[in-house]
């Protein structure tokens, strides 16, 4: 069916059901560029059709859905093409961090009605696959490809169902195209070099940005926003709300989103290597902990602790409280030096890392000296 029959179609059925639709519309929006290295290179002009006169409001929101800014044309807006410009800077005009912010324009005729263009909610979402995942160990990149601009994260573990390791991206914004990441190689930590690791996998996973969508650069690694917002926190009126679904990230809230810190304790009066490796024997209490800013999230979600010796399974515990402690009991492992790792799984899809180093020993014998790397 043509667009010309299809409008015919919805106009014959309003008039068979004594109806009449909106007769204010705002059609052909684009924004020009969508993409700006940095603040510098603005304003972004926001392009956009009326149907007929209308006072039109311009307003951004950033990643948690919270209005920045809102600019309102200069008295009303004949039919045809009109445009807005933001020159990316929030309310109090102070430039904006590096980010995406989405744009929607709001419509008011002069009888009062009004009309809203927004494609957050319908544009944003599907799960992107990253191809060309490759890491250089001599360069110290990991890199990929996007083919839309897309919030990623960037994860490092072991292959045949080992640990996580690290968050090198945690659901930051990046552009469609070829995409380069620096990592040092190692484990969350800083104990375990994974760079030359035979079973170092590398993950990233990704989901789209909207379409009315416009990035501010430099890309960070970490997710900005803006501290303080003197005009009051106005949240966007979402659309359309999807059914609650595990691992969906576009669900949880941007300062929600990203993954738990945790640690990984053992008792303070341990012997030492020359060193300063925990030298341990028997069985040894592992305490298990979360964040202090993480603490909140992690258990009003749900997780579940797993824990690896040396990359191995070695426990799951598929109820996740705090205090946690396990016991391991070294002697099923040889001496010597060994690596513990603790991932926190979270039912949403966040997680957390940890590992330390011990050195194995058997219980009669307590002397640093005699133990050898």
């Amino acid at each position: 069916m043509t667009r010309r029959m299809l409008a015919l179609a919805f106009a014959l059925l309003a008039a068979a059901h004594g109806t009449s639709y909106a007769s204010l519309t705002i059609t052909n929006v684009s924004a020009n560029p969508k993409s700006l290295a940095s603040v510098e290179e603005g304003p972004v002009r926001i392009v956009f059709r009326l149907s007929a006169p209308a006072r039109v409001s311009l307003r951004i929101y950033d990643g948690r859905d919270l209005l920045i800014r809102s600019i309102d044309s200069t008295g009303t807006l004949q039919p045809g093409d009109n445009r807005l410009a933001w020159d990316l800077r929030d309310q109090a005009g102070r430039p904006v961090p590096p980010e995406a912010y989405r744009y929607t324009l709001v419509g008011e005729s002069g009888d009062g009605e009004v009309v809203e263009h927004d494609l957050t909610d319908f544009t944003a979402g599907d799960d992107v696959r990253a191809t060309e995942v490759s890491w250089d160990p001599q360069e110290k990149l990991i890199r990929y490809r996007l083919p839309v601009p897309s919030r990623v994260n960037v994860r490092v573990g072991l292959a045949d169902n080992g640990p996580l390791l690290r968050t090198v991206l945690d659901w930051v914004v990046r552009d469609a195209g070829p995409q380069q990441q620096s990592w040092d190689g190692y484990g969350a930590s800083g104990v375990l070099d994974l760079s030359d690791h035979p079973k170092l996998q590398i993950a990233v996973d990704a989901f789209a940005l909207s379409e009315n969508v416009i990035l501010v650069g430099p890309p960070t690694d970490r997710v900005r926003s803006i501290a303080d917002l003197p005009w009051g926190e106005i949240r966007r009126n979402v659309k359309r709300r999807d059914k609650k679904r595990m691992h969906f990230h576009r669900q949880q809230p941007l300062e929600e989103r990203g993954d738990f810190s945790i640690s990984l304790i053992l008792p303070t009066d341990l012997p030492r290597s020359p060193d300063g490796v925990p030298i341990v024997s028997g069985i040894l209490p592992v305490r298990l902990d979360i964040a202090a800013e993480d603490r909140a999230r992690a258990l009003e979600r749900r997780f579940e602790p797993v824990f690896f010796i040396d990359g191995t399974f070695a426990l799951e515990n598929e109820i996740g409280f705090l205090p946690m402690t396990w016991r391991w009991d070294t002697r099923r492992v040889n001496e010597g030096v060994h690596f513990l790792t603790a991932n926190l799984r979270g039912y949403d899809g966040n997680f957390g890392m940890a590992t330390i180093r011990v050195v194995v020993a058997r219980a009669d014998r307590n002397s640093s000296d005699e133990i050898r790397e």
